[in-house]
This record gives structure tokens, sequence and C-alpha cells, in this order.
């Protein structure tokens, strides 16, 4: 067992909740969340639509756009599950919060393909627990990539977009433009 995986099961709960601050830029981006399967440790909603432990989020209907922090205990299942309703045209963009651990089959086989792949800066300050994780996250997106989103991402930390970097357009445009001087 790994550390990281250690420090979760020994909690009471692996159920850490994001900050509104946080998420609410990015469902700003995508133009809401309509449903948010893995809620529960955070007081305000991040989505229309939200299943906690006790509705037994994983089993239930996918639908629109998804905001996903899954128990960390149970993340291949949850990704692997997110995936799967976008490929089946359930779900149009799943947004799904991972710790960050290259080394994991997780990563390689579900996370590495995504579209949009973003190595948030720092570290989140979530919500629920008597102390924060000491490990960076990442955000994956699966299936449609909203206009907008990638700029948002692209202020939280590095993004890859398709396997490459992306940097914001407005940047680029200043670096291009820089070399136009007469």
């Amino acid at each position: 067992m790994s550390l990281f995986s250690h420090e979760f099961h020994e909690n009471s709960s692996d159920e850490f909740g994001t900050p509104a601050e946080f998420v609410r830029p990015i469902a700003e981006a995508v133009g809401d969340f309509d449903l948010d399967p893995a809620s529960g440790a955070e007081a305000t909603p991040h989505a229309s639509t939200r299943f906690t432990k006790e509705d037994d989020g994983l089993s239930r209907e996918r639908f629109g756009t998804v905001w996903l922090n899954p128990p960390f205990s149970e993340k291949e299942r949850w990704v692997r599950r997110a995936r799967s309703e976008v490929a089946a045209g359930h779900v149009e963009t799943a947004v799904v919060l991972l710790p960050v651990d290259t080394s994991t089959q997780l990563f390689h086989e579900h996370v590495a393909p995504a579209p949009v792949v973003c190595f948030v800066e720092g570290r989140l300050s979530f919500i629920g627990g008597d102390r924060n994780p000491n490990f960076g996250i990442l955000l994956a997106v699966f299936g449609e990539v909203p206009d907008g989103l990638l700029d948002v991402l692209d202020r939280r930390g590095t993004v890859y977009y398709e396997g490459e970097r992306y940097q914001r357009a407005r940047q680029q445009r200043l670096f291009a433009n820089e070399g136009d001087e007469s």
C-alpha cells in the first residue's frame, strides 16, 4: 500500500469537498455543471443535481456536464465510469479532479489520454478534513472542451491539450506581435 493510499484509508472518510471558489470559474466556463455524482462534503452544491455517498452516485445515471471529485479510495472506478459515459454519449463533458500520481495505471490508462489535463499549481485546501493532503492535484477533462475552458484552466496551472502544452491565446498573440515591430 502506498503512503498516499495509507493516509486516506486511515481516515474515517476520504471525501474531501472542493472549495466553491476553485470550482466556480470552471463551472462558468462549461456553462454550469448539470451533475456532481460524488457530492457531499460541500455546503454549496457545484451542480444542479448532486448525489451523495448515501445516494450511491457511482451507480446512478449520468447526463450533461459533470463535475467529479471522487472518493480517492475508489478513484479508478469513478474515472472509468466517467469515461464510459462520455464515450456512450450520455455525458458531454466531464471535469474530474484527481491526485497527481503519474506512476499509476490509472494515470497512464485513463488520465493521459484525456483531451485536457491540467496540473494545478500549488496545493488545494479541501473542505471536510482536519488536514489537507500533501500532494498536488490535476483536472482531467473528458468529452467536449467548451470555449474558454482552456484559458480558465491555464490560470490554475499547467495545461496539456491533446498532448501538447497549452498557453493562453492572449499570450501567444503578444509574443507573435513582438516580432512585428517595424
